[in-house]
């Protein structure tokens, strides 16, 4: 899918206008009146069959579906801590102004990303996409649609040409098809936020997203196409957390004030995703999921007994672990001798997986018993605690 500015956001009207001429209520509608409403959101959480074998799937976490059964919709009580996503699937469009920004050709403050203006149209995308020396009179800064506007008191360098603060640097369009090349989310508008699984998100921790991978698209309506099915529904506001998910806390998502639809009303979710029941304009808390317990797997294989005496231990965690932690790792030699010959380090390549190294000249002890135990103060990279200790036991070879 394309989703440079310019291209997606201008079907708007259209769309609303087939709405419109219609009385008939059908998947394809959408409802522009009142507060744009989370209709569902899709995410991945982890289940198991009986077996005990880790499983995962996309769910409706929130909100119903005509075509979706039991196993496609219910609340979600084990997501997937690492590499999720959620799918927030509204029942009417929103401002994309306020969602994504475009690239510039150079910084207009602290980046070169720069938020396009209300009104703006392709038209006014495509003058700042011109030449740079024909910018000041094509993209003047006194035109209020104009965009990439430098905001350093210093001037914003282009090149080798320094654009005084308050004109435009030009929007980034190597291809030059007057459109924008590149379009980002823009932080802090849409948040994911986790608080205590017994308590209100009053006081909440907020999940840092991913801003490349998080997007806006206002395609789609409540028909499952064929390619793409239930995880092509939209409009959607799509959040991607730039790493993991806190453990075994409760989540839900928060929109900025300046999120909105035409109209200017905030977002809000009905209870249960019902859009025929009323919501308060901001009021997202209808929504929650809680994350999956941090847990752990043995890395690689060990052999019991004749684990190699020098052979490395490693230990898989399900997210990013807090490597301050590791210092509550014990390793016990026989009955219950603790052993320090040892360090404890994250893979410098993958911060979910613990590597244990034996220090002493020669490994460890021959034919000997050790326990390695991971204590609920091992924690991930939130800090917060597995639901209890972790323990894998071992005995060495004879050489």
């Amino acid at each position: 899918m394309d989703r440079a500015w310019p291209r997606s956001s201008w079907a708007v009207p259209v769309l609303l206008v087939i709405a419109a001429c219609t009385d008939a209520a059908s998947a394809t509608d959408l409802h522009p009146e009142g507060p744009p409403m989370i209709e569902q959101v899709r995410l991945v959480e982890i289940y198991s069959i009986g077996t005990g074998q880790r499983l995962e799937r996309v769910v409706f976490g929130f909100g119903t579906h005509p075509m979706a059964s039991s196993d496609d919709e219910h609340p979600v009580t084990t997501a997937k801590a690492a590499s999720n996503m959620l799918r927030i699937i509204m029942d009417e469009l929103l401002r994309g102004n306020n969602l994504e920004e475009i690239q510039c050709r150079a910084k207009v403050d602290d980046d070169d990303f720069a938020r396009v203006p209300l009104g703006a149209t392709p038209d006014d995308i495509a003058r700042c996409s011109a030449a740079q020396d024909v910018l000041p009179s094509l993209c003047p800064g006194s035109n209020r649609l104009s965009v990439c506007i430098c905001q350093n008191d210093g001037g914003c360098m282009t090149g080798t040409t320094l654009t005084p603060k308050g004109q435009s640097v030009g929007v980034l369009d190597r291809d030059q098809d007057g459109a924008a090349d590149n379009t980002r989310f823009i932080d802090g508008v849409v948040a994911i936020v986790c608080g205590s699984i017994d308590a209100p998100l009053d006081a909440p921790l907020v999940v840092p997203l991913d801003l490349e991978m998080s997007y806006w698209t206002p395609s789609g309506d409540q028909q499952a196409p064929a390619q793409g099915g239930f995880d092509a529904l939209g409009p959607a506001v799509v959040v991607v957390p730039h790493a993991a998910l806190p453990t075994s806390m409760a989540c839900g998502v928060a929109f900025s004030p300046e999120v909105v639809d035409k109209d200017g009303n905030r977002v809000c979710a009905p209870p249960g995703g019902d859009i025929t029941k009323a919501c308060v304009p901001g009021d997202t808390s209808a929504f929650k999921f809680t994350v999956e317990p941090l847990g752990f797997a043995i890395g690689q294989a060990i052999m019991d007994p004749g684990q190699p005496r020098t052979a490395d231990i490693k230990l898989k965690a399900n997210v990013p672990l807090d490597p301050g932690s590791l210092a509550n790792i014990t390793v016990t030699e026989a009955s219950a001798t603790t052993y320090t010959q040892w360090t404890a380090m994250l893979d410098p390549l993958d911060a979910s997986q613990i590597i244990i190294h034996w220090t002493a000249p020669g490994g460890l002890a021959a034919t000997t018993r050790y326990t390695i135990t991971l204590a609920t103060t091992v924690t991930d990279a939130y800090h917060q605690p597995g639901p209890q200790p972790f323990a894998i036991a071992f005995t060495t070879g004879a050489s």
